[in-house]
């Protein structure tokens, strides 16, 4: 069973994410995939394998320090005769080569736009695959693809991919909202897994309520509970997802009533809503990637703007070619 591992530059650079889409791209009839999270010194090992069981819990899952990797993969060609393992690694380079010999495994590394890419790269040798850029700015792609991609060569190895930015990767749920605000439900309690791609301020605008609200798709609507006005606007507009009402004011019972109607949770929280829309800033990196709509989108990215074949196509060589 050849093996993949998915290491990185700095933490929180896309690794599970990548991982996981790979082993669904990967898999097939004919290829046995198992997917898993070595021991490291990253933070995040249990969560993160719990999050692979629970998005892809079809796929068998291995995990462990690197003797135990080895030892689970070993037990699995025996009875699938072959396949690719993908292991989520770490930020630390020496984990990551112990891991790799341990396995016999390639390494392909993810760093986010803007990283340092070559001095890393240097350390993995011939067990590199290649790198692959996450979160790339759209605007930037002539310069990655150029420029770029020739540093990356010239480190003596190949940029594989470049995933660009993509909202609903670092949508949050809405419940994890609820709680980062200290809020409460009103209603929707039960769409707390719904995702947030984007947050509007209600009540700050000149514009006609639903073409302002129209603007942005999967949105948390920001306003203050006082404003009925503005809050039916949103909730006609059918790309709005949740509205947060500040100061802690409840709704009146009609805005109540028309946002269940549309099942449009509300949410009351504490505070203005200027400061409950800065508070919001610090959300981000609680944010994780355990979302079946996450994965369907990250299988999406990597079909589109990574080059698996290529992969394969090294995964069937001797890791230290």
């Amino acid at each position: 069973m050849a093996t993949l591992i998915i290491a990185s530059i700095s933490d929180r650079a896309g690794k599970s994410a990548l991982a996981a889409a790979l082993a669904v791209k990967m898999g097939s009839e004919t290829t046995s995939i198992a997917l898993g999270k070595a021991s490291s010194p990253d933070a995040a090992n249990d969560a993160d394998a719990a999050m692979f069981a629970s998005l892809l819990p079809e796929i068998p899952a291995i995990g462990g320090a690197a003797d135990e990797i080895a030892s689970n993969i070993s037990e699995l060609s025996k009875s699938t005769g072959g396949g690719v393992a993908i292991i989520e690694g770490s930020s630390d380079a020496q984990f990551n080569l112990q891991l790799g010999e341990a396995t016999d495994g390639l390494i392909l590394l993810v760093a986010r736009y803007g990283e340092e890419i070559s001095a890393v790269a240097s350390k993995y040798g011939s067990r590199l695959a290649g790198v692959v850029i996450n979160a790339m700015p759209r605007y930037r792609g002539e310069y990655v693809s150029g420029r770029l991609a020739a540093d990356i060569e010239t480190a003596g190895t190949k940029l594989l991919g470049t995933i660009p930015d993509d909202r609903r990767m670092l949508a949050p749920k809405l419940g994890q909202v609820a709680e980062f605000l200290g809020g409460q439900f009103l209603s929707g309690d039960d769409q707390s897994d719904r995702l947030i791609e984007n947050f509007l301020i209600g009540g700050l605008v000149l514009d006609w309520g639903p073409f302002y609200f129209a603007s942005r798709k999967n949105t948390g609507v920001i306003v203050r509970g006082d404003r009925p006005d503005v809050q039916l606007a949103a909730i006609q507009t059918d790309t709005t997802r949740a509205l947060i009402l500040t100061k802690g004011v409840r709704p009146v019972e009609y805005v109540m009533y028309e946002a269940a109607q549309a099942e449009v949770p509300l949410i009351v929280v504490p505070g203005n809503t200027h400061d409950v829309a800065e508070q919001l800033e610090g959300l981000q990196p609680e944010v994780g990637f355990d979302h079946p709509d996450k994965l369907s989108r990250m299988v999406d990215l990597v079909s589109e703007h990574l080059d698996i074949s290529a992969i394969a196509d090294q995964l069937v060589q001797p890791a230290t070619r």
